[in-house]
């Protein structure tokens, strides 16, 4: 009889318990009456232990596996919603970005004044600052003169206040460039992150068809 049945595979411990029985029942033909069953009893005890501490085993496992393909499913479902979440917020950095890369100021668009325009401003309750009022008339060489010289000195009134307008548009367009270079490095980590997500699904998903069927 073999002297330490717990490490023997499952597959020799009921080989062994064949040829137990097998020799039982030899043994209770040839003997009859006079046959004890007690030996054999006492032999086929370790076996059958060890036969349930394998099977017990075996049950803890399969429970031990079923928990680990479980807790395996829970994790790539909650490494979906994050991937779902980071796609997501990436179309929205995208969108902002493309919106700041077509911004547009109002003031390049913005014609210069006519002289029928301006002899309107003058007319005006409240002329413009910068625009001579009354505006010269073209009846003389001279007034000609003054008329132009006035004409340039609003036009240059009306460039200072376009340079004004470009300072504040320019900080507000460095302020969208600089938001746009931290939305692009934070999309450049959201890819990142992105990928990341991608292959630990992979392999979350490899580790799973590699488990063995559940019982």
């Amino acid at each position: 009889m073999v002297a330490n049945t717990h490490t023997l595979p499952p597959d020799q411990l009921v080989d062994l318990v064949r040829a137990l029985a097998d020799q039982l029942v030899a043994a209770r033909a040839t003997q009859g009456d006079a046959f004890d069953p007690q030996p054999y009893l006492a032999q086929a005890a370790p076996l059958f232990a060890a036969l349930y501490g394998v099977n017990r085993n075996t049950l803890l496992d399969t429970k031990e596996c079923k928990a680990r393909t479980q807790d395996a499913r829970l994790e790539m479902d909650a490494a979906h919603l994050r991937l779902q979440n980071l796609l997501f917020e990436r179309n929205h950095i995208e969108r902002e970005i493309r919106s700041a890369e077509e911004y547009s100021s109002e003031y390049q668009n913005l014609p210069l004044h006519s002289l029928d325009e301006l002899r309107e401003l003058a007319a005006s309750d409240t002329p413009p600052s910068g625009l001579q009022v009354p505006l010269p008339d073209e009846e003389s060489q001279e007034s000609a003169h003054a008329l132009m010289l006035a004409r340039l000195a609003f036009e240059l009134e009306e460039r200072k206040r376009f340079e004004e307008e470009r300072k504040e548009l320019g900080a507000v367009k460095a302020k969208l460039v600089k938001e746009n270079q931290v939305k692009k490095a934070r999309l450049e980590d959201l890819e990142k992150q992105l990928t990341e997500f991608v292959e630990k699904a992979k392999s979350i998903q490899a580790k799973m068809q590699d488990e063995p069927a559940a019982a």
